[in-house]
């Protein structure tokens, strides 16, 4: 259910996203990757079939406007509107879409008029305020900077700055950091032994601000804002590229891991060495084990946030597009799961490094006595962040897993990820259910990016 995947997503304890948390991680090399131009796409992708478009505006009506009309009332929703509605914003300019451009334009309007829905959780807000300022670069690619509301940008850049500089950001372990998310990254760059290994882990809230100053660097403002913008945009992008470069491992074969082990003794990743879940299962925790594969989805938006930020063909967008290339690689090596007889859909290894352990067992989320058993990560996969590596291979695995639906129950048991009452509810499994039309609508509009 979508509760089930949301608690993938995001966790107090770690203070990140992914794909099932309270509200709902892989970059690098030490040296410069010169990789090839990656293209956006084409401008003007073939028009969809009718009879396929009919059905996507009326998926779109039923699952994507409602929650663009509605007013943000709780960190939880703010949370799921940018985790949710990020690849219906990427296929609403893709698709050429006035309409559904201007559903975003609309619901961006009334954030200006009223920034006090923001919530306070740092990670839902920024997970949020993440989903805008991919809005102003998709309007400003296409040519549609009427649909930007005034103050926006401005908006943007303001929350940038604060949470870089002034506004204190916890951390594990000590009391937080004064100088804001810029000293909390700077600490952890420099201190490589900490008390717990993944106290110097690089969550979403640094990884979300980071990616929102790329979007701001690539939207480019007026010359009087870049002016004003610069220096801030410049230091974040500097230290960003010192993030990525001593952060990320390429992989023998190309793939790409962003800090191998560093939540090794975290408590979530303390059964990963258990292949499966069983009576009485001990702690098995496994040094340089990968981040999960639900939080790291987010990778693929973050690193096209930095291609888009230089200029094509330069050192450091080459940098990024290298990066993004070795984490489209990663995924389709060790992570995804081709369908087969027995599980005849699309699954995710529950590891970045293809582990498929135990992940989150006892976690608050799931229970005593429960967790993501093998495979129960792959919800995170309906979501469609995935589709945004943006290359022709990731897309027809999205259109084939969109011919396929309604899913069978034997995919759906993995989708839906563990029960909290000892199975999911027959209603769960309903191709008309909220959640099912929802992860069908996202893995329809996923296809099309």
């Amino acid at each position: 259910m979508a509760k089930a995947l949301k608690r993938i997503t995001m966790s107090v304890e770690r203070g990140h996203a992914g794909v099932a948390g309270s509200s709902g991680i892989a970059v690098l090399i030490a040296f410069l990757v010169v990789a090839p131009h990656v293209s956006v796409g084409p401008l003007f992708p073939p028009p969809y079939k009718t009879d396929q478009a009919d059905e996507i505006h009326e998926l779109w009506s039923a699952n994507i406007d409602p929650p663009l009309r509605a007013k943000i009332q709780s960190s939880d929703q703010a949370y799921t509107i940018g985790q949710e509605l990020i690849v219906p914003l990427h296929a609403a300019f893709r698709l050429r879409d006035d309409a559904w451009e201007r559903s975003f334009s609309n619901h961006f309007s009334r954030l200006v008029s009223d920034p006090s829905v923001l919530p306070t959780v740092v990670l839902s807000r920024l997970e949020y305020l993440y989903l805008a300022s991919q809005f102003v670069v998709l309007a400003r690619e296409n040519e549609r900077q009427d649909l930007i509301p005034p103050g926006l940008p401005e908006m943007l850049f303001a929350e940038v700055s604060k949470y870089w500089r002034t506004e204190s950001a916890w951390q594990w372990g000590q009391n937080p950091f004064p100088g804001g998310i810029r000293e909390r990254i700077l600490w952890k760059l420099s201190h490589r032994k900490t008390g717990k290994s993944y106290y110097r882990a690089m969550v979403d809230d640094d990884l979300f601000l980071l990616a929102m100053a790329a979007d701001l660097k690539a939207y480019r403002g007026t010359p009087e804002q870049m002016q004003r913008w610069s220096s801030t945009l410049d230091e974040i992008l500097a230290i960003a590229f010192k993030v990525y470069s001593e952060e990320g491992v390429f992989q023998p074969g190309g793939g790409w891991l962003f800090q191998p082990g560093v939540w090794a003794d975290h408590p979530e990743y303390q059964y990963v060495g258990n292949p499966a879940i069983h009576p009485g299962m001990s702690p098995a925790p496994v040094r340089g084990i990968a981040a999960d594969s639900s939080h790291s989805m987010r990778f693929a938006a973050w690193l096209t946030s930095f291609v888009q930020a230089y200029p094509p063909g330069s050192d450091t967008q080459r940098f990024y597009a290298g990066l993004r290339e070795g984490l489209e690689k990663q995924f389709f090596e060790k992570v995804l799961i081709q369908p087969s007889g027995d599980r005849p859909c699309y699954l995710l290894n529950n590891f970045m490094d293809g582990s498929n352990g135990v992940y989150r067992w006892n976690y608050s989320s799931v229970g005593s006595g429960n967790g993501y058993g093998p495979y129960e990560l792959s919800g995170s996969f309906l979501l469609g962040w995935w589709s945004l590596l943006d290359t022709q291979r990731i897309r027809e695995v999205y259109a084939e897993s969109a011919k396929k639906f309604p899913w069978p129950h034997e995919c759906l048991d993995f989708y839906l990820g563990p029960a909290t009452t000892g199975s999911h509810p027959t209603a769960s499994y309903d191709p008309q259910s909220p959640t099912m039309r929802l992860w069908h609508t996202l893995v329809m509009l996923a296809s099309e990016h």
